[in-house]
């Protein structure tokens, strides 16, 4: 059963995440951290995302269009943001990070909705915020396994087109996932990864991005910060319940 409720979680969230640039994390985690430890969950949905953002990257026969301005400063933040995602990931028990991702879930979603409101124009952003927007991002990455919402913050302000925003956080995505993922060493021991899992989740994400691309190519750009939105509000929502349930 957990092997079959893993594989569909991976499933369903490389389809949200091929389809509309984000969610792999915001919809995985959650499964994860109801079926395993805390540390196997974070680093089985950093190998699997792993996967995904270079399938998104070089695994669709297209010139990726990244927005590499602001991939500098984010980069340079998030590794020291992933050494304190680790402190927390070793200190906090498993219902408090499922509430801790729920409740910044859900502030992300609010900040979201203001930004389309009245986001500055592509010209915006400091340096100072780009560095903001990586250290939190490096934090979440290695302490809850969910580093979307900062970046699709960010992003969405930058009001860049939807194939740029997807590229962009795939980029990014794939870039932390590699520095949280050796920021995960040390819990590597204590993880108990299981063979079986990895490789069911490795071919569901393969099917889930193979349906996913297909359904982006086909999304009408003014529903994508909407959609977006709406996956950030509902895995919040999800992940506050499963801590609340487990306290």
């Amino acid at each position: 059963m957990t092997l079959a409720l893993a594989g569909l979680g991976a499933l369903a969230a490389a389809y949200v995440q091929a389809a509309t640039g984000l969610g792999f994390a915001l919809v995985l985690t959650p499964v994860m951290l109801a079926l395993l430890s805390p540390a196997a969950a974070i680093v089985t949905v950093t190998a699997l995302g792993l996967e995904l953002n270079l399938l998104v990257l070089v695994g669709e026969r297209r010139r990726p269009r990244v927005a590499w301005r602001d991939l500098g400063p984010i980069l340079a933040a998030a590794a020291p943001g992933t050494v304190c995602g680790v402190i927390l990931l070793r200190a906090l028990s498993k219902p408090v990070l499922q509430l801790a991702v729920g409740v910044a879930l859900i502030i992300a979603a609010g900040a979201l909705l203001r930004a389309r409101a009245g986001a500055p124009g592509r010209a915006g952003g400091s340096l100072r915020a780009r560095l903001a927007v990586g250290f939190t991002t490096g934090a979440l990455t290695t302490a809850t396994g969910v580093s979307g919402p900062p970046l699709a913050l960010w992003f969405a302000r930058r009001r860049l087109a939807p194939a740029e925003v997807r590229d962009s956080l795939s980029a990014t995505f794939l870039a932390i996932g590699v520095i949280g993922f050796a920021a995960l060493v040390p819990v590597m021991s204590r993880a108990h990864l299981s063979a079986p899992l990895l490789a069911a989740g490795i071919a569901c994400v393969i099917g889930g991005h193979a349906v996913g691309r297909r359904a982006f190519a086909r999304l009408d750009p003014r529903r994508f910060q909407p959609l977006m939105l709406g996956i950030i509000a509902c895995a919040g929502a999800a992940s506050i319940v499963a801590g609340a349930a487990g306290l």
